[in-house]
């Protein structure tokens, strides 16, 4: 997530450094359901869902986040961010992505970070829970997309 296409533009160079190169991603879009992280980030943040070629041990979920903290960190203005990653991991059955906030539903991974499952995979296609986020419903059919891809290529 981000407002201004600069910092866009380093997140992405810095992700495939450290996380593989993107072989997947969505257009741009805005996140008008909510105003959340307006007061830290300013108004006009756009979000976009990226995917590497990389397959990762899923307990290094945690290193990940912690990775992406430090990268968020380094662009930060004044103390506050310019970018928000939230990484997560899909396979074959699900999408469970890393945040360093808590909610019920999450689960502690330790080093304060916690996983969410944000869709799982049942009759053809992944499924949202009531607590999944609009636009990780909204991009369902993105996600089968990279799921086929990761079937194709890796079984």
């Amino acid at each position: 997530m981000w407002n201004q296409e600069k910092f866009l533009d380093q997140s992405i160079d810095l992700i495939n450094h450290h996380f593989g190169e993107i072989i997947e991603k969505t257009d741009h879009f805005r996140l008008e359901y909510s105003k959340y992280y307006e007061k830290e980030m300013g108004e006009g943040l756009k979000k976009i869902f990226v995917v590497t070629d990389t397959i990762i041990d899923k307990s290094e979920i945690t290193k990940i986040k912690k990775l992406s903290i430090e990268i968020e960190n380094t662009m930060r203005i004044n103390g506050k961010r310019k970018v928000n990653i939230d990484p997560f991991y899909i396979d074959t059955d699900q999408v469970v992505v890393a945040t360093s906030k808590y909610r019920g539903n999450r689960i502690y991974m330790g080093d304060g970070i916690f996983v969410e499952l944000e869709l799982f995979y049942h009759h053809g296609s992944f499924q949202p829970f009531i607590w999944t986020y609009i636009d990780y419903k909204k991009y369902i059919p993105f996600f089968n997309k990279v799921r086929n891809i990761f079937k194709k290529v890796y079984n």
